[in-house]
């Protein structure tokens, strides 16, 4: 169960442009996870995944806000947590919108700034997923510029292709870094009922293309195989049938870690049994990990860590945890603006934070708890 996961480590925690209105211009660095000289190659493999990044209309605002209403800056947003997600040798997250110009729109068809793309990068993420049911809420059009302006930053993505060349050259994707190759999967349950234009293609949960897909990754010789499924039903807090039979599914074909997107609450972690002693770890839901979503289970998220060996002989799952994050949202000069706070860095260092109102430490410590007890 979530519960004895999470429990299990707080305590490891005790112990441990095509542009009607200007972006701000920050010159993100084009950049690739596998080009990255300077790291020494080592054994062992530190992975961070977050969960959804939304963006709704108050974060388009806010947004703005931060820009000194003269463009659209995102960076503030996660300020606190770019430490933290750049220690990651490879940090992983849904982007759950599109960049697909202007109007900036949140729900129900989303499309923000690319700035947003910027401030992602900045803060540390490496790969971006693409394949959930927003991703084509501006169409053909929004769809590849999405991935226009991700290819244009160096940022690596996978889940959406413009043809079936581009899936073919480039899926599954391979991300190499410390002497690691990892190969990443990424699919949806659908895109809220719109049909994908020729040629675009979207990953959909087709268990026999994924069967394909899977045989090609194993053909490819990767140390470790990662599915992040889009999937589930929103707002509940324990995962459906139909995702434990994909899940199952995944493993009994070869996945190594499965994470799941979608519900923006958290859902459960377990182990799939395969084989002899052998399980496959997956976490139904990440939850939010960016959003204006104010309810309770919803206004935050976790992120999944976990640190990856390996030896002449094998690689190995050497340790497995989580951080919870709760979104922050205040009024600065009458506009909403959000911040992402680590919970755990927050209760450790408080001067390190704004004064928050007894109101949002309640808030936040209300979801700290939800998360540490699985609840």
């Amino acid at each position: 169960m979530l519960a004895i996961w999470l429990m299990g480590r707080r305590m490891l925690n005790k112990l441990l442009a095509i542009l009607l209105l200007p972006g701000c211009v920050f010159s993100p660095a084009v950049q690739s996870v596998a080009d990255s000289a300077a790291i020494p190659v080592t054994d062992t493999l530190k992975l961070v995944f977050a969960g959804d990044v939304m963006g709704h209309g108050m974060q388009i605002t806010g947004a703005w806000r931060d820009g000194g209403d003269t463009c659209y800056n995102y960076h503030p947003v996660f300020q606190w947590v770019k430490d933290y997600i750049s220690a990651a040798d490879i940090a992983v997250a849904n982007l759950e919108v599109t960049l697909a110009g202007a109007p900036y729109t949140g729900y129900p068809r989303f499309s923000s700034h690319q700035s947003l793309a910027y401030a992602l990068q900045d803060a540390g993420f490496d790969v971006l997923l693409t394949a959930n049911n927003h991703a084509l809420d501006r169409g053909k059009k929004g769809m590849e510029r999405t991935l226009h302006i991700l290819d244009s930053i160096g940022m690596l993505h996978t889940g959406t292709f413009r043809d079936s060349t581009e899936r073919e050259a480039h899926y599954p994707l391979m991300v190499e870094k410390n002497n690691f190759r990892l190969a990443l999967l990424n699919y949806t349950y659908d895109a809220n009922g719109l049909a994908v234009e020729k040629p675009n293609v979207i990953n959909l949960m087709d268990t026999l293309q994924m069967a394909e897909d899977l045989v090609r990754a194993h053909s490819l010789k990767p140390d470790f195989i990662i599915a992040c499924v889009h999937w589930g039903e929103e707002y509940k807090n324990t995962e459906s049938a139909a995702q434990r039979q994909i899940a199952a599914f995944l493993a009994r074909n070869g996945c190594h870690l499965i994470v799941g997107s979608h519900p923006h609450v958290v859902q459960p972690f377990a182990k799939i049994a395969v084989n002899a002693g052998d399980s496959v770890p997956v976490i139904y839901s990440l939850g939010n990990f960016i959003s204006n979503q104010r309810d309770r289970y919803r206004d935050g998220g976790i992120t999944l860590e976990l640190t990856l060996t390996k030896t002449d002989s094998a690689v190995t799952i050497q340790s497995i945890g989580y951080e919870p994050f709760w979104v922050y949202r205040y009024r600065e000069n009458k506009v909403s603006v959000f911040r992402l706070i680590r919970i755990n860095h927050y209760l450790e260092h408080p001067e390190s934070y704004p004064a928050i109102s007894e109101k949002d430490r309640k808030l936040m410590m209300q979801f700290y708890h939800d998360a540490n007890t699985g609840k």
